[in-house]
């Protein structure tokens, strides 16, 4: 996977940097959102694979995600929440990809990154992969809202923060979350 530069898509800076002049701001800016970068692009870049974004788009949709970031913060607009603001954006970015291509390719996201648990022995990690088979086989038979609502409560978001990224009520999130854990629960103690 390559790895992120600003330089690639912002303007070049002059070297000669002063304390508090706009190129100093800049070069803070910049650090910033390659350290955000750092932090959450292989999350971000699985969560537009789970929405069914190809893995060929999916970069692109990611730089995108980073760009628009770039553009928010520059413009000293304040972001609460940068997880929560990344997701949402990633997740209206793909929709919209999803409706230019006019085609949805459910894809089972990286579920074992989110649900592993290392087993200390041989049979400890054959009746680990066995639970693993039956949650994916239910995850399979999830709505795509409840496996989106499922795969942002497993990355961490609250459920205000899932209903923005998804635009939807966090009561309604509260119900796929149920549903789908309900479901989950009844498959792994079949």
């Amino acid at each position: 996977m390559a790895a992120f530069h600003l330089f690639a898509v912002l303007p070049l800076m002059e070297t000669s940097v002063l304390p508090g002049s706009p190129e100093t701001k800049a070069a803070r800016l910049e650090n910033e959102i390659e350290q955000i970068y750092r932090q959450t692009h292989g999350t971000i870049c699985s969560y537009i694979r789970c929405l069914g974004v190809l893995q060929s788009q999916a970069q692109e949709v990611a730089q995108e995600v980073y760009l628009r970031l770039y553009q928010t913060m520059r413009k000293g607009e304040e972001i609460l929440n940068v997880r929560a603001w990344l997701f949402r954006v990633a997740h209206n970015l793909s929709l919209n990809v999803q409706s230019r291509e006019k085609r949805f390719r459910p894809l089972d996201p990286d579920w074992e990154r989110v649900t592993a648990d290392a087993g200390e022995s041989p049979e400890r990690a054959m009746l680990d992969r066995e639970k693993a088979r039956k949650v994916r086989s239910a995850l399979e038979t999830l709505s795509p809202q409840q496996r989106h609502c499922l795969y942002l409560r497993a990355e961490g978001l609250r459920y205000r923060e899932i209903a923005a990224v998804m635009s939807i009520s966090p009561n309604t999130v509260n119900e796929f979350l149920k549903r789908a854990i309900s479901r989950l629960a009844e498959a792994v103690n079949a």
